[in-house]
């Protein structure tokens, strides 16, 4: 009930806002004399107008009281009149249309809630499930997934960190490091720029220039390697563990090193529109000329 409730508040949200805030005004058409490639107007060929049928229908719209068109582009003129001259014919009329706005988007927004639950393109439960134990049991299986993706990739590639000994960030990420390799086996490669080591990091190496290509401005910088030679930065700064796990598997699957069933896997929310056809679509607005155009 309570999901449900926010749904529509949320549409009814969407629909004020539509009323408010959207903007019709026209702009100014532009100068005959800076118009200088056109020819003499005897010389003009006039476009013949579209006889669109669906065109003619709302332009008629848009002129008829009280319609959404009609109010949109009026309801600021009332406003302002109630406002200047706050006699009760005026502000009656400003406050009986401002209660035909919220009436529309309390109707939009029951409908609308209807329409979202019984579509799963639209529905937001389907993309990560709305009630709280159900949201528990997608993130454990994401996660789960997550960590078999992590392990996959550590196989293939591993992790590059350049960091200064004194500097008591880097100290802070080669714990987090250590803890990544432990929990999923990443081969990890340490150098110091400065000549000081962290003790924590086995096996580091000195190297005081790093190669200009890898644009370190900073440290920590911690960067993802497939052998032989290709390697990605994945931070420069302090990045938290859970952090680190979502960069890695992104910048793995920006690569192409993991399959695009393998990252979709790690998604808390599910991704239902990447594989949506055009013909899902309602067929009127696959219709309409401004969306096939």
């Amino acid at each position: 009930m309570v999901d449900g409730q926010l749904a529509e508040e949320s549409l009814m949200l969407f629909f004020l806002l539509y009323m408010g805030l959207f903007s019709t005004a026209a702009s100014a058409d532009q100068p005959w004399f800076d118009r200088h490639s056109e020819g003499w107007f005897w010389y003009e060929r006039i476009a013949e107008p579209d006889a669109d049928e669906n065109t003619v229908n709302d332009q008629n719209e848009r002129h008829q009281p009280l319609t959404t068109a009609w109010i949109r582009n009026n309801i600021g003129h009332y406003l302002d009149k109630a406002i200047d001259l706050p006699s009760k014919e005026n502000v009656s009329n400003y406050l009986y249309l401002d209660r035909l706005i919220k009436e529309k988007a309390e109707r939009f927004a029951r409908v609308g809630k209807q329409v979202i639950e019984s579509d799963p393109l639209l529905d937001e439960n389907v993309r990560r499930p709305i009630p709280p134990a159900a949201a528990k049991i997608s993130d454990d299986m994401v996660q789960h997934a997550r960590e078999q993706v992590l392990r996959k990739i550590a196989k293939i590639a591993g992790l590059v960190f350049y960091y200064q000994g004194r500097c008591r960030l880097c100290q802070l990420q080669a714990q987090t490091l250590m803890a990544l390799n432990q929990q999923y086996s990443f081969k990890l490669i340490s150098f110091s720029t400065d000549g000081e080591f962290i003790p924590d990091l086995p096996d580091s190496r000195i190297d005081r220039q790093p190669n200009p290509t890898l644009n370190i401005q900073t440290y920590p910088a911690l960067f993802l390697m497939k052998p032989p030679d290709e390697i990605i930065p994945l931070r420069q700064g302090v990045s938290s563990y859970i952090d680190l796990h979502n960069r890695i598997v992104d910048a793995a699957h920006e690569a192409q090193w993991i399959s695009k069933q393998d990252y979709k896997s790690t998604l808390i929310v599910r991704d239902n529109w990447n594989d949506v056809s055009a013909n899902a679509i309602p067929l009127t607005l696959r219709k309409h000329k401004n969306i096939t155009q």
